[in-house]
């Protein structure tokens, strides 16, 4: 079975080329950076010609996250992908073994890895369930008076709300994009990301690939650290509250 590593990039050279320094060394059958139309493209290119067991997808236009994710699917490869967004470091020295035994046999799952903030604490929201605007203020209201009972009557009991990490695998609603692992004929199936979000596309993309039988699972088992190196800018906020708004109407979801 085939292991890919696919790294979006857009605007972070210094992270890009230390990502890439670790997942050289690594036992990937092929590392696959690709490129959201980054301004400053010399800085890109030069990283190729220093990485050249590693394939570059260069985008003319710039698709966002998501979109961007998609241009893996113009290589043809087969086998598992592992997503990793470009501003992580990698914890765990031997992905490839562990993603070919996570995906053994008929094994269709959407496999989310363990993120950290820099202090070593477990990233908020790595996983969880699936947004809704009712029951994320039930969450929240949950969380901030530490309602155990609430949560654990929802299932919402995630060990990140007490700095804490999973310890088996879990099945949930959803997993961070940052760090992801899927079947490419799975991703390739449900047409890989809807390129209308710009932001909670990987929501959008865990709740048509569960409508496809694909199971979503968070593990300990891949553990990286998130850098943090901001792009967005100030768009942020506008783009979470439209995406929201397509994510409700889209699936049909109450307010």
């Amino acid at each position: 079975m085939q292991i890919n590593l696919a790294i979006p990039h857009y605007n972070a050279p210094a992270a890009l080329r230390s990502l890439l320094s670790q997942s050289v060394t690594q036992n990937f059958d092929s590392v696959t950076v690709l490129d959201d139309h980054s301004a400053d493209i010399e800085a890109v290119q030069t990283i190729a010609s220093e990485f050249p067991t590693v394939s570059f997808i260069f985008g003319e236009s710039n698709l966002g996250a998501g979109g961007n994710r998609n241009r893996f699917l113009q290589l043809g490869r087969t086998g598992i992908v592992w997503f990793l967004d470009c501003d992580m470091r990698i914890e765990t020295l031997n992905v490839p073994e562990i993603l070919r035994r996570k995906f053994t046999g008929d094994n269709h799952i959407m496999l989310g890895g363990t993120i950290l903030y820099p202090n070593g604490m477990p990233m908020a929201w790595n996983y969880g369930h699936e947004m809704h605007p009712r029951r994320d203020q039930e969450f929240m209201r949950a969380t901030g008076s530490n309602d155990r009972q609430t949560l654990y009557q929802n299932g919402w009991d995630y060990p990140w709300i007490w700095g804490e990490k999973v310890t088996n695998d879990r099945q949930v609603d959803w997993v961070a994009e940052g760090s992801f692992a899927l079947r490419v004929d799975d991703f390739q199936r449900i047409g890989g990301y809807d390129t209308e979000f710009r932001y909670h596309e990987g929501q959008d993309l865990a709740h048509r690939l569960r409508e496809a039988n694909v199971k979503i699972f968070a593990t300990s088992s891949i553990v990286c650290t998130h850098l943090d190196i901001e792009v967005r800018g100030k768009s942020r906020q506008r783009e979470i509250e439209q995406s929201a708004r397509l994510f409700y109407k889209k699936h049909h979801i109450k307010l």
